[in-house]
């Protein structure tokens, strides 16, 4: 055996006591009981790891071998999370048994594809019982992915039937279902331990990706970085593992007090650890009653085992033998990705009630009963495309990297650009920003909505004003989204002209002011002052005055004037009339492409005004970018 040999991980299952362990020594040579206390009391108690020696066969078998226990299922399930095929034994001299049931029913939810059913202990009964058992297995297995498993009688003891039994093993090889890699590293973790010399050591069956030594990972829903120092397959030294393959990790920098079975080991950043999942569940028809909303129930995912509450989102109560779509609200984080699979088991009394797949695995609180969610998962449980539309529609108005969406949907940043490209050119994806980062089209749509309502509202809160500034624009929608989000809605408002810009403000078309009696011919008469009086322009209070209008009335004419840029207000002390301020602005780039520099006394003696007009007029040129201040003279900026 070579570690580039590709690897079919095959878990056992069946009753305690029923021959697992044994026959996987009498297949193996090894025993997978490696625990003082299992060999003692002739039980397996933890997950065992045996390779089977195949130099010519196409793919290395790797037995996981599980407990029969029923206090040990979880232990069962964390073996059975990452397996290829199942060997099913059930002994000759006593049938099926309860964990026989439950041992079929987790295979089953967690979509096994294929399996090998050994009839172990044939030595002790005889061939009528032989005959009687195999149609009760036959019977049993009727409906699930056993339906058409060969049935082998064999015996660990004389070693009968076990020639047939590794035949029938390595065929598992071309039926088991070729696994799906995202390209992506990721490794539940079923084993830590230490070594002598080399210090924490991770094990587990990879999942997807790649891992090589010296590389940097993480371990969710934990968030520790470490450094890979090493990688064993099959108990020798790999520079790298991929998917598919029973893996060990050296991790030098990390504690074994901080690692446990049911974290996972992952390409940093490629996991997002959540409370909250939305799954498709199935009941298995078996379970006795039926699930009631909130009920509170055990998750097997991975190989982890985690409380959490069934929240019901399309029925009262989910029905032995049916399905639904639920939240599941997790007592403790973890992780997870679309499709995965997984077990749920009944609090009290504890027994396998059903299982399916995870839909979003990075969910928000939902409502029961829903449309939206109830229809936003419907397309998630779609293509590709469309489910990595749904998880980016998940993330409402903030929009995501790349990375953040491989790290959700669950697959490479390649592919899943591809995907995304494929989106934006359907137009149900909008990029924003540079570099990159997406919306989703509805939730694009209804944030410009809400931008445009923004500036109605100022508008109608603000009627002596014709726009409204930026800034104040992008302050209310930071509540929403971020700012490039803001910048990307502007701009598409203005491609389709429902919105207008005017430097840095904003508003709608058409908008007018919506003049009281009389104040539209008022504001005339004070343009009109402004106009006619030229560059010695007069004070606005002195304006004020000559018109007779009240303080309040004259401050929102001069509001709308000013905003309509009618009127140029250079500070405080001086108002200008628009005109006037762009016939000073040709005197002035005219002077300085004959003369290259201009001075405030210049200017003064050409406008024939006092030094406060000429001085509040150049800087006002500086700042708009029409000059630039070098010492006491402007040049042209």
């Amino acid at each position: 055996m070579t570690t580039d040999q590709p690897q079919l991980i095959i878990g056992t299952a069946g009753h305690i006591d029923h021959g697992k362990s044994s026959l996987v020594k009498a297949l193996t040579g090894t025993d997978p009981d490696t625990l003082p206390e299992e060999r003692e009391r002739g039980i397996t108690i933890e997950l065992g790891f045996v390779f089977m020696d195949t130099p010519n066969a196409a793919r290395q078998i790797v037995f996981i071998d599980v407990p029969g226990h029923e206090k040990l299922v979880k232990t069962m399930v964390a073996g059975a999370a990452s397996i290829d095929a199942a060997l099913f034994i059930v002994a000759a001299d006593e049938g099926i048994k309860p964990q026989t049931v439950e041992h079929r029913d987790i295979l089953h939810l967690l979509d096994i594809p294929v399996g090998v059913i050994a009839l172990t202990k044939k030595d002790l009964v005889d061939a009528a019982r032989i005959e009687a058992v195999s149609r009760e297995i036959r019977a049993f297995a009727h409906g699930t992915f056993l339906e058409q498993a060969p049935i082998i009688p064999v015996s660990a003891v004389t070693g009968e039937g076990l020639s047939e039994l590794r035949t029938a093993l390595h065929a598992l090889g071309d039926k088991a279902r070729a696994r799906v890699d995202s390209g992506v590293f990721r490794m539940p973790i079923d084993r830590v331990f230490t070594m002598q010399g080399f210090g924490t050591i991770v094990a587990g069956t990879v999942l997807s990706g790649v891992v090589k030594a010296g590389d940097r990972i993480g371990i969710f829903p934990a968030r520790l970085d470490a450094r890979v120092r090493g990688v064993q397959v099959h108990r020798e030294k790999a520079e790298a593992s991929s998917i598919g393959r029973r893996t060990a990790l050296n991790l030098p920098d990390v504690k074994k007090e901080e690692l446990h079975r049911g974290q996972v080991a992952a390409a940093p950043g490629s996991l997002v650890p959540t409370e909250r999942l939305d799954v498709r569940l199935k009941l298995l028809s078996g379970c006795g009653a039926p699930l009631k909303h909130r009920a509170r129930v055990r998750l097997h995912l991975g190989t982890a085992e985690l409380m959490c509450r069934a929240l019901l989102l399309d029925c009262q109560q989910l029905e032995p033998g049916k399905e639904g779509l639920v939240q599941l609200v997790l007592e403790s984080p973890s992780v997870a990705l679309p499709k995965d699979q997984f077990v749920i088991r009944s609090f009290s009394p504890v027994q396998t009630i059903g299982g399916g797949v995870v839909i979003d695995a990075a969910p928000k609180a939902h409502k029961r009963f829903d449309d939206e969610v109830q229809d936003h998962l419907s397309k998630s449980e779609q293509g590709e495309r469309e489910a990595l539309e749904q998880v980016v529609a998940s993330a409402a108005f903030a929009p995501l990297a790349p990375a953040e969406i491989a790290a959700r949907a669950g697959g490479s940043e390649a592919v899943v650009q591809a995907l995304i490209s494929a989106g934006v050119a359907a137009g149900t994806l909008v990029a924003v920003g540079t570099p990159a980062r997406y919306l989703h089209r509805e939730q694009f749509g209804e944030l410009a909505a809400l931008m445009l309502r923004a500036v109605k509202s100022y508008l109608a809160a603000n009627p002596y004003r014709m726009f409204m500034p930026l800034a104040d624009l992008q302050s209310q929608m930071a509540k929403l989204t971020d700012k490039r989000v803001t910048e990307a809605l502007v701009q598409d408002a203005t491609k389709t002209r429902s919105l207008v810009v005017r430097g840095r403000k904003v508003t709608l078309p058409g908008h007018t002011i919506p003049w009281k009696r009389g104040e539209a011919e008022l504001a005339a008469r004070i343009e009109q002052l402004f106009r006619d009086a030229g560059y010695a322009t007069p004070l606005e209070q002195e304006v004020c005055a000559q018109l007779g209008v009240t303080a309040h009335t004259f401050a929102n004419i001069m509001n709308a004037l000013l905003d309509s840029e009618v009127l140029v207000r250079l500070d405080d002390k001086v108002t200008y009339h628009a005109g006037t301020v762009a016939k000073v602005r040709d005197v002035v780039t005219a002077h300085l492409k004959m003369q290259q520099t201009l001075t405030v006394a210049q200017l003064r003696d050409q406008m024939n005004v006092t030094r406060k007009y000429t001085l509040a007029l150049l800087e006002y040129f500086d700042n708009i970018g029409v000059t630039k201040r070098v010492g006491d003279a402007r040049v042209l900026k």
